[in-house]
């Protein structure tokens, strides 16, 4: 007999009759309970076994499945919950509708899996589900931040097509792992006004909620105006604006000088044309396959991206011969004269797009995710200071361009540059700062030997503190001493518990007061220093080397590992909060209703 609750696998349930059938491992049993009682309904003749016309394979072929009943989970079992948890976490993961779960594709698909699981409705999910799958998520999170050494946070707004307003709130930590970590903590409706103090107010309001006002947050924002007044209404420092930003600015101003907007102007009108006219496009693709040409269309760029301007003027003289071959063609010409760029206009393009060829990889660079990217902010604004001198060889336009562009860039970060220059130093990628004086490089490093200390010193008070509360902060039960049966008696503030007190001698009484023995270390000033020299003489890390990885290995570094991470979690742009609206179109849709 099987034990009360266990499945009884030696018997099978006919799906038919409600037959008990024994089964011991073959078919033999149950194909011949369905030839002898069902042969009607299984289709087969009831003399033989044979295949019947239909070409339906032998009973001892087919799956035994089919003829045992097989009762549909409840809905608080723990398998229909465990599948209906996947099905949440599917929807949040790859931001799917609610109405997902009500498509015919995907009931198919479960039912295929699973069949004996059924599907809940959209409600279950948007009203219990989700909501219960962010709790969770974000009660771990808030575990994780609590350990985290410092965080980092950046934000922008954004409005729909709706006219909705947005604003995303990103967090930024290295962990004790050294792993650079990076969460949406929110993404809601701002219907207020976007001034400074409303989102400053906003991000105070998250810091609470997440419980990361004590984590020292820095900022990081694009240059609006009203961002910059919201870093000081949330009192959060230092507060960084978005490199990709501040180089969107000044390429932007330069693109915008006379010569440059000319010839801008005149490809975009031949990139229009192409895009309106579809006999063009057409007959640009086979001059294309004529030509041997990559089967690259043109691009349009959008006046507030300065990179894709660069990125239309690029393709364009890549695809040069093939459009002017197809604009001089006899199928086109009537009369419009769309292309009207010379010689020295394609000159002047040629030199625009390798002038702004370095701003561009740096603006790819500088949106990683996976590495820290405000060490690279000195020495790539080293870098672009040096690109944009003006040389003989440049022409007008290349000249009063590089001026303009670096007339604005220069003006940015002059308040946060020895900010800057730390970051930089605590990667081992660039701690040699070849783009400073020797003078420069030991005060760079002279702060960080007074931060890692002053971090040091606080530390060791807020231990203190925790292991030896005031008696303001003792537990008034206790009472007064002179009430107390129990004599207690305080332990020293450093140091193990006293030990036994040892027999004065002759000589303690003799000498004890004029040679006490006192325990000489270092102090954490002395021990940053000693830390500084050993990191400074060893070997610099590669360009390609993972600075996070190379400080996982530097257990004998402590003061300036955590320096370093509180450095380093800090993104050099405030992307990772815009890249959330990127995919706005896909997410703000009618089918996301939870209706």
């Amino acid at each position: 007999m099987p034990w009360p609750g266990k499945l009884d696998k030696s018997i099978a349930i006919c799906k038919l009759c409600r037959a008990a059938i024994k089964y011991s491992g073959s078919t033999t049993n149950l194909s011949t309970h369905i030839s002898r009682h069902h042969a009607a309904e299984a289709n087969i003749d009831n003399a033989s076994a044979a295949p019947s016309s239909t070409n339906m394979p032998p009973l001892e072929n087919r799956d035994i499945t089919q003829f045992i009943h097989q009762p549909q989970f409840s809905s608080n079992s723990a398998r229909a919950r465990r599948i209906s948890t996947f099905v949440a976490r599917f929807i949040a993961l790859d931001l799917r509708p609610y109405s997902v779960v009500e498509n015919d594709g995907f009931c198919d698909l479960v039912n295929e899996l699973e069949p004996r699981y059924k599907i809940p409705r959209r409600q279950h999910f948007s009203e219990k589900r989700i909501p219960k799958l962010y709790i969770k998520t974000k009660d771990d999170l808030k575990e994780r931040l609590l350990r985290a050494e410092r965080v980092a946070i950046t934000t922008d707004a954004w409005t729909s097509c709706a006219t909705d307003s947005y604003v995303t709130i990103t967090v930024h930590y290295v962990t004790s792992d050294w792993e650079l970590e990076s969460h949406v903590l929110q993404t809601r409706v701002f219907n207020e006004s976007h001034t400074g103090k409303n989102i400053g107010a906003l991000l105070k309001e998250a810091c609470v909620e997440w419980n990361i006002a004590d984590k020292d947050p820095a900022l990081v924002t694009d240059n609006a105006r009203n961002m910059i007044v919201a870093g000081v209404e949330a009192e959060m420092s230092p507060h960084l604006m978005c490199f990709a930003h501040t180089l969107n600015l000044a390429a932007q101003k330069a693109f915008r000088v006379s010569n440059a907007a000319r010839v801008l102007g005149k490809v975009k009108k031949v990139v229009g044309f192409f895009y309106r006219n579809t006999t063009g496009a057409d007959l640009l693709k086979q001059k294309q396959q004529q030509m041997a040409l990559p089967g690259h269309t043109l691009i349009n760029d959008v006046p507030t991206r300065w990179n894709s301007s660069h990125d239309m003027l690029e393709r364009f003289l890549e695809q040069q011969p093939a459009i002017f071959a197809t604009l001089m063609s006899r199928e086109l010409r009537k009369g419009e004269d769309v292309s009207t760029l010379n010689e020295n206009d394609l000159c002047n393009a040629e030199d625009m797009v390798k002038v702004m060829a370095p701003v561009k990889v740096i603006t790819t660079v500088m949106c990683e995710d996976e590495q820290p990217t405000i060490s690279m902010m000195a020495p790539l604004r080293a870098k672009l200071k040096k690109h944009f001198q003006a040389t003989t060889e440049d022409t007008g336009l290349i000249r009063e361009m590089k001026k303009v562009f670096l007339d604005d860039f220069e003006k940015r970060y002059t308040q946060v540059e020895d900010l800057l220059c730390i970051a930089s130093a605590l990667d081992p990628r660039f701690k040699s700062l070849p783009f400073l004086s020797d003078h420069d490089t030991e005060r760079i490093f002279m702060c960080i030997s007074d931060e890692a200390t002053a971090l040091h010193n606080k530390k060791a008070e807020e231990t203190d503190k925790e292991s030896h509360p005031s008696p303001m902060q003792e537990d008034p039960a206790h009472g007064d001493a002179d009430n107390s049966p129990v004599e207690v008696q305080e332990e020293p503030r450093d140091g193990p518990p006293p030990c036994k007190k040892k027999k004065s001698t002759a000589l303690d009484q003799l000498f004890g007061e004029t040679y006490e023995v006192r325990t000489i270390g270092r102090s954490s000033r002395e021990r940053a220093n000693e830390e500084i020299q050993r990191y400074r003489e060893r070997n610099l890390l590669p360009l390609n080397g993972s600075p996070l990885e190379w400080w996982r290995a530097q257990v004998d570094l402590p003061l300036l590992s955590a320096i370093t991470k509180r450095y380093l979690c800090i993104p050099a742009t405030s992307v990772a909060a815009e890249r959330v609206f990127s995919t706005a179109g896909d997410i703000i849709s009618s089918q996301r209703s939870d209706t």
